[in-house]
């Protein structure tokens, strides 16, 4: 079965449709008259029950209390002075965290002493490998993809397989599995 897509011209389509509706349904609307009630009396005893149980000077977003990290704060003002943390370092959970200056410092550290990346095809790798060059070993599952690719991490003393070139697309859609909605079935929609 085809999947369905919206193009062009069935968003153009359907635009109009709202168009129409919203006009149409501002013509039927009805004005209010001068000195004329309400057709139906809506407003319940509950509701009347329910308003006057509200407490006099009742403030809708007023906060009775405050926690922080879970201990509720004593209110003594009406204004609130929270501290909050600038720097991970000041939490509890963040000191772990590398600031910018240090991941670039490890970058640096790491890209040090590479001049140039160069390629070695290799029958398995080696027992360590050098900094800047891609361990390029053959394999065979895929056409126009002969080969993996690893490099050298000294920090761990192990090799990291950095990828390959194989493709699957079979997964995804291709444009011939898309149809475009028709109008009849945007006026199907909308009824």
């Amino acid at each position: 079965m085809a999947n369905k897509y919206l193009d062009n011209d069935g968003l153009l389509y359907l635009w109009s449709l709202i168009k129409a509706h919203v006009t149409n349904s501002v013509a039927n609307k009805v004005d209010k008259e001068s000195g004329k009630a309400l057709s139906s009396n809506d407003y319940t005893d509950e509701d009347k029950a329910k308003l006057g149980g509200i407490a006099a000077e009742a403030q809708v977003n007023k906060i009775e209390s405050i926690k922080v990290n879970g201990v509720v704060q004593t209110i003594t003002s009406k204004e609130i002075d929270i501290t909050v943390p600038t720097d991970n370092a000041s939490l509890t959970n963040g000191a772990g965290y590398q600031k910018a200056s240090e991941v670039q410092a490890a970058i640096n550290e790491a890209l040090s002493g590479i001049t140039g990346i160069d390629f070695q095809i290799v029958s398995a790798l080696p027992a360590t490998g050098k900094k800047g060059t891609i361990y390029l070993m053959a394999h065979s599952h895929g056409t126009g993809d002969s080969y993996d690719e690893y490099i050298w991490l000294p920090t761990s003393s192990k090799f990291e397989k950095i990828g390959n070139t194989d493709i699957d697309l079979s997964g995804y859609l291709k444009k011939t599995d898309m149809v475009a909605i028709t109008n009849a079935e945007i006026d199907t929609i909308t009824a």
